[in-house]
């Protein structure tokens, strides 16, 4: 009489095992690292696998827009206490946000699109060019199903003159939620509220179950919701 094998393999474990094998590339083979985290579910799903592998030397930072949810600095400071790292924080040129506010006024960016991405520009990417112009290689969060452009899950950005691996690039978000579940990993509880996709306060609203996870960003503008972007990204 044969014997019966029982297997509680996991197919979405394959998936883990590659993720975790570009985490172990990445952080063997680059010294001068960055993780640009914005507390999206996909982020601290990266900084849960980072902290398993303990002492990792990777600069971990956070756009605080001067526009966040209320709570994001309170959730930072719970991340970094049960994690024993430090977030490192960094807020927009004021200078320049004072200066568009005098220039067409603090909410003008609901009036169309070129001044919603001035403001974009002003409190996301002019301080984030900065940053990951110190560092090698530039870690995020970021999905196929979310960025505009080829970006790929391991390119060269000329624009920054960076490499960016976007280590879940081709994960689906059920994907990440499987796991998220399984390991019980912290995500900000904001997420229990209906929204799918953090971003600013003031461009950023709840969505409806059957509606795209992206739809809830700029939710005033009508072209493609599943492909607008701030320019981080493109």
């Amino acid at each position: 009489m044969k014997k019966k094998y029982f297997s509680d393999f996991n197919p979405f474990f394959l998936k883990l095992l590659n993720f975790n094998f570009r985490i172990e590339y990445i952080i063997l083979n680059f010294k001068n690292i960055t993780f640009s985290n914005s507390l999206s579910f996909e982020d601290l799903f990266i900084l849960y696998f980072l902290y398993l592998k303990k002492n990792f030397n990777i600069n971990i930072f956070f756009l605080n827009t001067g526009k966040i949810f209320l709570n994001f600095i309170n959730f930072i400071n719970k991340i970094n206490k049960k994690y024993n790292i430090k977030i490192n924080i960094f807020l927009p040129n004021l200078f320049l946000i004072n200066k568009y506010i005098k220039k067409y006024n603090l909410n003008s960016f609901y009036n169309n699109i070129i001044l919603r991405k001035i403001c974009c520009f002003i409190r996301k990417i002019e301080i984030y060019n900065k940053i990951t112009s110190n560092f090698e290689v530039v870690i995020t969060g970021q999905r196929s199903s979310r960025v505009l452009s080829d970006n790929l899950n391991f390119n060269f950005d000329i624009s920054r003159k960076i490499i960016k691996y976007n280590l879940l690039y081709f994960w689906d978000y059920k994907d990440i939620f499987y796991f998220i579940e399984k390991f019980n990993i912290k995500i900000n509880y904001i997420y229990n509220y209906g929204y799918t996709s953090l971003g600013c306060e003031p461009c950023t609203k709840k969505v409806f179950s059957e509606e795209h996870i992206r739809n809830g960003r700029w939710w005033w503008e009508s072209f493609n919701k599943s492909k607008k972007e701030c320019g981080l990204h493109l």
